[in-house]
């Protein structure tokens, strides 16, 4: 029987100490672990190389460029994609070797992340958010852009049943200063309209409305309206933002 394919896990990091320690850990089924450091100043490079994780040190300069970067280092037939705050469970770990062991196996896979916040798992139904995370290193690309980069895979691609555990919020205070910075990144993907007023109260309604209810959101209590409501929330600044570089383009003419 011949060896499976090499699996390495590529991750980046700034300030991670508290995560990366975790997220490593959950990735035993790797054999190579790559982490993409743009200058930490806590003990994150520490943390990772007690760990066994190559470490390289990259100014960031976006995410795209620095998981292109990333990518660029594995060495692995089959790469995985963690963020420092996320963590694969042990059963996805298993499906995983199970996959790439497969002469059938696809070019690539999604994956379902779970969101721990509030002290509990929002059910999967909630956030449809099953991004593309393991894939045969020559057969994909890094796309899209910042917020919102994304793998590209050319081939066929599957989806594996087991989660990743995506613990993305301190607290509410760092969903708040989360919301604002991707809110103005989104914002600066795109061109100022006259619809932009508009936009300030259709988008966040519907963004509740699809979310609270349609999704059903208003079964989960307290946390499914915190989570339809910020979710709102981001896009009323999101058009907000774009309302203000309208008016500040017209004081300039």
């Amino acid at each position: 029987m011949s060896e499976r394919p090499k699996l390495s896990l590529i991750t980046l990091a700034h300030d991670e100490e508290a995560m990366i320690g975790d997220c490593l850990k959950s990735a035993w089924f790797c054999d190579e672990r790559i982490v993409v450091d743009s200058f930490s100043t806590d003990r994150t490079i520490e943390i990772a190389r007690e760990l066994g994780a190559t470490i390289f040190q990259h100014e960031f300069e976006g995410f795209s460029r620095q998981r292109k970067y990333a990518l660029d280092r594995a060495s692995g037939e089959w790469v995985l994609i963690l963020d420092a705050d996320e963590q694969a469970t042990h059963d996805l770990g298993e499906e995983i070797l199970r996959t790439i062991s497969s002469p059938a196996a696809a070019e690539g896979y999604r994956v379902r992340r779970l969101l721990y916040h509030l002290g509990h798992y929002y059910p999967a139904g909630m956030i449809r958010d099953v991004p593309l995370r393991l894939f045969r290193r020559e057969r994909a690309e890094i796309a899209g852009r910042d917020p919102h980069d994304k793998v590209v895979v050319r081939g066929r691609v599957g989806w594996l049943q087991n989660p990743i555990l995506h613990f993305s919020y301190r607290d509410i205070a760092d969903h708040v200063e989360t919301i604002n910075r991707l809110s103005s990144d989104s914002a600066a993907e795109i061109e100022p309209g006259s619809l932009s007023v508009l936009e300030m109260l259709t988008d966040p309604l519907w963004r509740f409305f699809n979310l609270y209810l349609l999704r059903g959101g208003f079964r989960d209590g307290g946390r499914g309206f915190y989570l339809a409501a910020t979710n709102a929330i981001y896009g009323f600044l999101k058009y907000a933002k774009l309302y203000e570089r309208r008016l500040n383009s017209r004081k300039q003419l």
